[in-house]
């Protein structure tokens, strides 16, 4: 992250230090003196010398990053952005500073001839308008236009729009040259010089507005998403370097190939009889936390997080009724890996249940652990606005046994007060009564789209679970210790119960308004609460309890290797201006489709080079995560949400054992709104239904 926003305000130093350059040399032939020509011709170098620096040292920062974290990471900059900056700058290297040296004052009071000559020659001026083109366009690039591996197309096109910027200010450099030439160059007035300026400035500025014109009008018709279409209508499938799929030879022959079964047929055996069966019902209602607040809701029978339980093993149906919800609803198990047709996601597993209408679930809960469920219907606004609930699987042989649970969900509410965090419906602090010696289990879901901070203080304590998945042999960690969920994430956690209170708090402090638990003894008042401090360090996934092994961590070579370049811009979705998260540097539709053969071992390589966290979520499967930063993690874990940081990479693996079709997106869910999504798809399989508004089905 440091070297994202290093290089970013190296950047924009660039830029402001040329723009200044490229205004004073435009001024130099105007100096009334020899004495203001000095004076102006030094700091015109040193500010060229300090700009030059910085050009260097954002060049040592750029292979800095190849070195420590790998081509990937600056393939892009690489390919579009250093070739900018040799164009822009190499000139100015090679001839405008030496031109601009050698300059020497005259014996009288006016420049000489020759020295005029030489300093309104365009190849003395336009140079330096270039460095701060080209150290703009690097600004920019950083923050609005990343480049990830960008084609040659891209690469043309980053040259010409240099050239078409550089059109207006070489036609005024020409038009002063040819009257210093013609001999008729007369300095004119300071007024009339910044009223060139300004014109030059102004036609500069007619040429951007043209081609952001150009830019907006094909950005709004290109990105329009279709009024209907498969979720096989890609034409970017990367095998990974694998062994030929039966989708190697295109879209058409996968369509015909009369073996490939369709995905409203893969429901897993649901023959047998449900064990337990439930009924949700999706519905608005006014919901009021306990400090008072009031939320127009989108839920679940009415409740905020209501929760499933059944015991592992069991056959569970889950009958969905939607109630008045206009835009349809479904529900996706979330980390759970349910049979493919069975994940409710709109127009690739099922279609979206209408007002009035109703599906029913059914699989077998094979999984033990802490999951939870929601819409994947417009998720975004539909999970901010309550459709959600937690899935609890008991473990049919219980190892540990706890005294007391308790499921703590944090999401962030949109209220009549403005939004609030809450730990379900308790936006304030609540108190539990507990026993001394208790065993206690805290299941923490986070359901909000960032990361949340969690401390546990007055107790050591041990995470005992990640994302569903029981850590071997985890170790004790001291309540100085914080950890950060992923959206989406879960973490069970375990402590014995103190004779004195444990808090437990979501943020920063204890008075930072954030919701907490206190764990208060029956022998002890409730207003007494113990000491919060700042954390003094924070959990470690890699370096904790015992490694996981699987067929993924004893592989030496993967069948499929896949790369997912995590990244940002400024662009156009479904018509409409966006600050896009981009995957490879597309948003969906146009991100690649990654297509596996069934039991085959795949390794994905996350690389996340924008400005924010990215919560990637796997449908269908667990990932192990074996690598962090390039190096092998002390403890390989298994994990269905990994927050990838800014400037983090993580390689990550896993069995292709669920055939289907599965999303593969961010779980900040407005990313995915704005297209942080892909698909993996297993090459035997064909689409059932459709996506887009023809059909109502938008899943995100």
């Amino acid at each position: 992250m440091f070297e994202t926003f290093a290089g970013i305000i190296l950047a924009s130093a660039m830029t402001l230090l040329w723009g200044l350059a490229a205004f004073i040399v435009s001024g130099l032939p105007y100096t009334k003196n020899n004495r203001r020509f000095k004076r102006w011709k030094t700091v015109l170098l040193w500010i060229s010398y300090i700009a030059l620096a910085l050009a260097a040292l954002w060049l040592f920062l750029v292979l800095g990053w190849y070195i420590r974290k790998g081509w990937l990471f600056v393939e892009g900059t690489m390919k579009a952005v250093i070739p900018l900056m040799l164009i822009g700058h190499l000139p100015v290297v090679t001839h405008t500073l030496p031109k601009v040296r050698s300059l020497r004052e005259s014996t009288g009071e006016r420049l000489a001839a020759a020295a005029l000559v030489e300093l309104t020659h365009p190849m003395t001026v336009i140079p330096i308008y270039a460095a701060a083109v080209v150290s703009g366009m690097n600004a920019f690039s950083h923050i609005f236009a990343q480049p990830v591996l960008p084609t040659l197309a891209e690469l043309v096109q980053r040259l010409l729009l240099l050239v078409v910027l550089l059109l207006v200010p070489s036609f005024f450099a020409m038009k002063t040259y040819r009257k210093v030439l013609r001999g008729n160059f007369v300095p004119s007035p300071l007024w009339r010089r910044l009223l060139k300026f300004g014109l030059a400035g102004g036609l500069t500025a007619v040429v951007v507005i043209a081609v952001i014109v150009v830019n907006v009008l094909a950005g709004v018709s290109s990105s329009k998403l279709p009024e209907a279409s498969d979720m096989m209508n890609h034409h970017l499938m990367d095998e990974g370097g694998g062994a030929p799929t039966l989708l190697s030879g295109g879209h058409a022959m996968h369509r015909n190939h009369s073996s490939g079964g369709e995905v409203a047929a893969l429901t897993g055996d649901v023959s047998a009889p449900a064990d337990i069966k439930f009924e949700l019902v999706a519905q608005q209602k006014e919901i009021t936390l306990a400090s008072g607040a009031t939320i127009d809701a989108w839920t679940y029978n009415g409740q905020l997080a209501p929760e499933l339980r059944v015991r592992q093993g069991d056959m569970v149906e889950v009958k969905l009724v939607n109630q008045d919800i206009d835009k349809g609803v479904t529900i996706h198990w979330h980390g759970y890996n349910v049979p493919n047709a069975m994940d409710g996601v709109p127009g690739m597993t099922q279609n979206v249940v209408k007002p009035g209408q109703s599906f029913t679930y059914k699989f077998r809960a094979k999984q033990a652990g802490t999951y939870w469920f929601h819409s994947h219907q417009q998720a975004a606004e539909q999970v901010i606005k309550g459709l959600f609930g937690t899935l609890i699987v008991d473990p049919k042989n219980e190892t540990g046994v706890y005294d007391e649970e308790f499921t703590v969900v944090t999401h962030r509410w949109e209220t009549d007060r403005g939004y609030k965090t809450a730990f379900g419906d308790q936006d304030q602090a609540q108190t539990k009564q507990v026993a001394p010696g208790r065993k206690i289990r805290l299941r923490i879901v986070n359901t909000h789209n960032l990361s949340q901070k969690y401390m546990l203080q007055g107790v050591d304590y041990r995470i005992v679970s990640i994302d569903g998945v029981d850590i071997q042999e985890p170790d004790r960690l001291p309540d100085s210790t914080a950890f950060r969920l992923a959206s989406g994430g879960r973490y069970d956690i375990a402590f014995t119960m103190p004779d004195h209170p444990v808090l437990f708090k979501l943020g920063e402090g204890k008075h930072d308004g954030k919701p907490s638990l206190l764990f208060d003894t029956d022998t002890r008042s409730q207003t007494e609460s113990p000491s919060f401090e700042a954390e003094f360090a924070w959990f470690d996934p890699s370096q904790y309890g015992k490694a996981v092994v699987n067929g993924t961590t004893s592989a030496v070579k993967f069948d499929r290797e896949f790369t997912m370049i995590l990244g940002n811009k400024m662009g156009f979705y479904n018509g409409k201006f966006h600050f896009l998260w981009t995957i490879n540097g597309k948003v969906h539709p146009n991100t690649p489709t990654f297509v596996v053969k069934e039991g085959e071992n795949v390794k994905t390589t996350f690389v996340n080079r924008s400005l924010t966290e990215h919560p990637m979520h796997l449908h269908g499967h667990h990932m192990t995560v074996l690598k962090k930063n390039g190096k092998p993690v002390k403890t390989p874990w298994m994990t269905d949400t990994l927050n990838v940081l800014p400037g983090e990479t993580y390689e990550v693996a896993f069995i292709a054992d669920n055939p289907g079709m599965w999303m593969d997106h961010c779980h900040n869910l407005d990313h995915a709104a704005t297209g942080m999504i892909l698909h993996l798809m297993y090459d035997h399989v064909q689409p059932s239904y459709e996506v887009g508004t023809r059909s109502g089905n938008l899943p995100e």
